[in-house]
């Protein structure tokens, strides 16, 4: 069996051992036969998190056939196992009551390194495919990695690599040094980072391995967790998930194939080392390498949602535990911007290049973008990228306005995409329901596959952005940016226009926004505090930052709840204007492009006025304005997803200026009606 990935899905291909085991259990009872080895363990839970699983390994002559079958019935690629002369390895693994496991080779110890996988067992067309594979080496003999390392870097040098470590590297630390440098992600456990360090430092061996060339670092802590090193700011501790431990054997391999497959999926690495930790927990709580087999990739997904390792889906939180209301929230998922936008960008699982595709065969020319709140602001901050590079009209509408008084007169050939990331929202909802009962095309761009407005529409396209509890919304309202922004793009190319440059324009956000957020650390607190001491701040922005502009107030409202007023760059010359005095803040978000003269003039006007001017901008302000700087190299109309990292970071400042420590509601009751509020479904009759 060969399955196939979505489009723009990267296959996840494991690279280790294959075994028989032959279990006796501390109460005497004897399992014979039993599927063995780290490749087993890695690929089983790689399948849970992208279907597109692959094994490489190497099988004696005396494999019980129904191994592979049952690797093949629970979805997993076997045509990269081949055959060779002689016996499989085959262990005995005797369980003591305490836990402890005893291995006894049945075959000799040399049979290990006569079945060692080579690089020509990788089926080359893996390694051709487009886009390039995710690649993990479990743990093997240091030569034999190195081996594998080094043909596939050759043969597909796109490929993401990630590396586990083996007992039998000790005393060759420069060797491995050398091999760390050459993956993607290496994967030591903690002893053997302290063994290859020479000093049980987690956090500092893995600075070390960092500073010796080696681009990530996830160390392997078992009920530890994990600790995750990218250099993009201090390490990360990624806890284990409580588990009623029944074999730990294979836990490793467990959470190293989880991992490669999340990062294969598109997930960033911090979030894919969740799922393998997840994903580690629920192996050791039974025994044998098939504890996972009862699993598919939907009850998995379920789980891990379900036990709050993603947060709420809407934003809102999933349990009582005072942790998810926390201040810091809001921090940490903007820290996962970058990644979120990456992701999305990627189109993991080709639902965005399917509904361009669709959209042109239905020859549709108008598109109406709806929604309430951020998913507002996401419409009208790409609806000029739609008319730019999709060469169609499009025009971002409230909710409200559209389901009552647009929608009755909506032109021909035209297509609705309703945006809401809980999927909940009443008056979305309704949009969907009104746009497909006056014969229109309803497209939820939603987190929640399974919500109203999902049931609503015609089609879904999933926005995945993992939340971690409560908090103004900032890498959700990034994620719906760009998965509008891209589909713009990939309509463009699906209608036959030229689009290779906007392409390649915006295949560079995830790294500008990187720079963006480094930038803006320090002058996004100096600006927040001044702003602390004053009642209000307006915020202006043109063209698509108009989005950016109600975007930064929005996150006043929430974060610091201090009032934040927004408005188009011309008319707060024509109204706030007349309430601007000296020391008022100004928040101008200016980045270049068409409305950069005008904003110039703006400013001037800010400054005449003696209000406080805080210029949003690639440029540098031709004034004393504090400067929350933009990296150069955006268009315009992708200007947003630069545009709104400042203005989160402005927004979590604030709150943390203002001595407040979480986001919590005033009381359960106020909570709860708020979101009914919000929910609430009710049908109305168009103007």
């Amino acid at each position: 069996m060969r399955p196939t990935g979505a489009a723009g899905r990267r296959r996840v291909l494991v690279i280790g051992n294959l075994t028989i085991d032959d279990v006796v259990l501390s109460d005497g009872a004897v399992r014979m036969g039993s599927p063995g080895g780290n490749a087993v363990y890695a690929v089983l839970a790689a399948r849970l998190w992208n279907p597109a699983a692959g094994i490489v390994t190497r099988r004696g002559d005396d494999l019980p056939p129904g191994i592979l079958d049952e690797l093949e019935r629970l979805g997993v690629d076997t045509s990269g196992v081949r055959a060779v002369p002689g016996p499989t390895v085959r262990n005995w693994v005797v369980y003591e009551e305490d836990g402890r496991r005893h291995w006894i080779y049945r075959t000799p110890r040399e049979r290990s390194l006569e079945v060692a996988v080579r690089p020509e067992d990788i089926p080359g067309e893996w390694l051709g495919d487009d886009p390039p594979p995710v690649v993990h080496v479990a743990a093997m003999p240091l030569t034999a990695a190195a081996a594998l390392v080094d043909h596939v870097r050759g043969r597909a040098p796109g490929a993401l690599v990630t590396l586990d470590t083996h007992e039998d590297w000790a005393g060759e630390t420069e060797a491995v040094l050398d091999l760390a440098a050459r993956v993607d992600v290496f994967l030591p456990s903690r002893e053997e980072l302290a063994e290859l360090a020479g000093y049980d430092d987690p956090a500092r061996a893995a600075s070390w391995l960092r500073g010796r060339g080696v681009p990530a670092v996830v160390v392997k802590r078992g009920a530890g967790g994990a600790l995750v090193d990218t250099g993009e700011g201090p390490p990360v501790e990624v806890p284990a998930v409580p588990a009623a431990v029944a074999d730990v054997t294979g836990a490793g391999d467990t959470f190293c194939g989880a991992t490669a497959a999340a990062l294969a999926a598109g997930l960033p690495l911090l979030e894919a080392v969740r799922r393998g930790a997840a994903t580690a927990s629920w192996a050791i709580a039974e025994f044998g390498s098939l504890a996972l087999a009862g699993l598919d990739p939907v009850s998995a997904l379920r789980r891990f949602e379900a036990a709050g390792t993603a947060g709420a889906a809407d934003g809102a939180p999933g349990a009582e535990d005072p942790a998810p209301y926390d201040i810091d929230v809001m921090r940490r998922e903007i820290a996962m911007i970058p990644d979120v936008i990456a992701r999305h960008l990627a189109d993991p699982d080709g639902e965005v290049a399917g509904l361009a595709d669709a959209l042109t065969g239905q020859g549709v020319e108008h598109l109406f973008l709806v929604g309430c709140g951020d998913s507002y602001f996401a419409g009208m901050a790409t609806a000029l990228a739609f008319q730019r590079h999709a060469g169609i009209s499009a025009r971002a509408v409230h909710a409200l306005d559209f389901a009552r008084y647009q929608v009755r007169y909506l032109p021909e050939r035209s297509a609705v995409v309703c945006v809401s990331f809980s999927g909940k929202v009443g008056r979305t909802t309704e949009a969907a329901v009104q746009a497909r009962r006056f014969g229109h095309l309803a497209v939820a761009l939603t987190n929640n596959r399974g919500g109203a407005l999902a049931e609503a529409a015609d089609r879904v396209l999933p926005v995945d952005v993992p939340t971690l509890g409560f908090s103004p919304g900032t890498s959700t309202y990034l994620g719906m940016v760009a998965t509008l922004a891209d589909l713009a793009v990939r309509w463009g190319r699906a209608r036959g226009r030229d689009v290779a440059a906007a392409r390649a324009a915006l295949d560079g956000a995830p790294s500008l926004a990187r720079r963006t957020l480094a930038a803006n650390a320090g002058p996004a607190d100096k600006a927040a505090r001044v702003l602390a001491t004053h009642a209000w701040t307006a915020f202006l922005g043109a063209g698509p930052n108009e989005a950016s502009a109600k975007f930064g107030a929005a996150k006043l409202f929430e974060g610091p709840q201090l009032v934040g007023v927004s408005t188009n760059v011309e008319e707060w010359a024509h109204e706030e204007y007349f309430v601007t005095s000296a020391g008022t803040p100004v928040v101008l978000i200016a980045p270049s492009g068409a409305g950069a003269d005008r904003a110039a003039e703006i400013l001037s006007e800010i400054d005449f006025v003696g209000a406080l001017p805080v210029v949003v901008s690639d440029a540098v302000p031709g004034s004393s304005a504090l400067h929350l700087p933009l990296a150069p190299g955006l268009p315009e109309e992708f200007s947003p997803l630069l545009a709104a990292l400042p203005l989160s970071l402005l927004g979590f400042h604030l709150a943390e200026a203002l001595g407040k420590k979480s986001y919590n509601f005033p009381s359960e009751a106020v909570r709860t009606e708020h979101y009914e509020t919000i929910h609430r479904v009710v049908i109305g009759e168009p103007a």
